[in-house]
């Protein structure tokens, strides 16, 4: 399957996760129980996200023994050098094995180093402590952003900081091509000021819808929950830098060789959502004596089933497609998609209660083209197979 498809499939589930957590934390917020404790929703969300990871391991199986299609990954001087000085058979084994790797020797070799070498095991947890805890930075502040303000908004300032910080260690750490780089340069700035010009016409937009209204003593806008979106973004906006280490570490380590299959992949990530999970679990009967405070309906059910098998599942399991298939930087474009599409769904789902300005729509045509642009430049695929 054309890895352009995986990547609606990742924008599409992004939105459906974001916009279903994001009804489960409003859900708990407008309960009008003051003994709601909304940390405790965002420790039981936090976990719950940790599950489908579980399910990665079987899908890749199954996409693995289907073989429907050939996938491909780009060989960079990165992942060139990489291969040559950190494959995963060390250069003794490569003298005594002249017919190559087999499945056999595969499993004996981890990431350069064999499994039965206790260095090599201790490399390996230290690896995927790390990785854990990045990640648990990034999907904390998000659940408690969630807490604090409209899906939207989160979603804007999340992609946003994952775009910029994935970029620049992308480039800095020699994962993206240098071609045509002051091109670039500049797509992603005109993409960054459509950003701005969206976010910004975002209050005059919410003033027109009668969703804020004019403080006539100030003059100012009275909106009762300004401190509270203040701080989400902080919080959303520093947190998810903490994926950009995460992204550049994991195509290092676990995404640098074709000779890694994405089974393999999915295990390492089911073993970072396992520590993930581990580390959640004596904050966990805070969080469900939470939730079993919240006067719940089928919908707050449905909507967290839904956050689960269509969105998180989809969106971690082609992301990790994406990445085998294509540059690294190729995958900073779904952030933009993520933006555009957001804001679309908002006008889909509440046509009654959003209002478009002139501003606005030329901020999303200017960040609509840079994603195309960009999209067009970063994608690049060989033809190797994925299993």
């Amino acid at each position: 399957m054309d890895s352009r498809i995986y990547w609606f499939v990742a924008v599409f589930s992004y939105i459906i996760q974001t916009k279903c957590l994001s009804l489960l934390q409003w859900t708990a917020r407008d309960s009008g129980r003051p003994d709601i404790d909304h940390q405790g929703v965002s420790i039981f969300l936090s976990f719950m996200y940790f599950v489908p990871w579980l399910l990665l391991v079987p899908g890749a199986r199954l996409l693995t023994l289907s073989g429907w299609f050939t996938v491909s990954r780009p060989v960079t001087p990165e992942s060139r050098a990489l291969d040559e000085n950190g494959g995963l058979m060390d250069n003794e084994n490569n003298n005594n094995n002249s017919t190559g790797i087999t499945a056999g020797n595969y499993i004996s070799y981890d990431n350069g180093v064999k499994r039965n070498d206790i260095f090599g095991k201790l490399s390996y947890v230290i690896k995927l402590v790390v990785l854990s805890l990045l990640l648990l930075i990034v999907v904390f502040t998000y659940m408690n952003s969630l807490s604090l303000t409209p899906a939207f908004d989160v979603a804007l300032i999340q992609n946003t900081s994952i775009f910029e910080i994935t970029s620049l260690l992308y480039g800095v750490c020699g994962l993206s091509r240098r071609k045509n780089v002051f091109r670039n340069f500049i797509v992603m700035m005109i993409a960054l000021v459509g950003i701005v010009l969206v976010s910004y016409t975002k209050a005059t937009c919410d003033l027109l819808a009668g969703k804020v209204s004019i403080n006539q003593n100030t003059g100012e806008i009275d909106d009762p929950f300004l401190f509270d979106r203040l701080k989400s973004c902080l919080l959303c906006g520093l947190g998810a830098l903490a994926l950009g280490p995460f992204m550049v570490l994991w195509n290092r380590w676990f995404n640098y060789s074709d000779r890694i299959t994405i089974s393999h992949q999915s295990q390492h990530l089911t073993f970072i959502a396992s520590i993930c999970m581990a580390v959640f679990l004596p904050f966990l009967p805070r969080g469900l004596s939470t939730v079993a405070k919240i006067p719940t309906t089928k919908v707050f059910w449905l909507g967290a089933l839904a956050s689960v098998f269509f969105g998180t599942l989809p969106h971690v399991f082609s992301l990790s497609l994406i990445q085998r298939q294509t540059l690294p930087s190729y995958s900073t474009t779904i952030n933009l998609g993520a933006i555009i599409f957001m804001g679309i769904s908002d006008w889909i789902c509440e046509p009654t209660q959003t209002t478009i300005v002139r501003w606005e729509v030329i901020g999303y045509i200017m960040l609509s083209v840079s994603c195309v642009v960009l999209s067009i430049a970063y994608y690049e695929k060989k033809h190797i197979s994925l299993y």
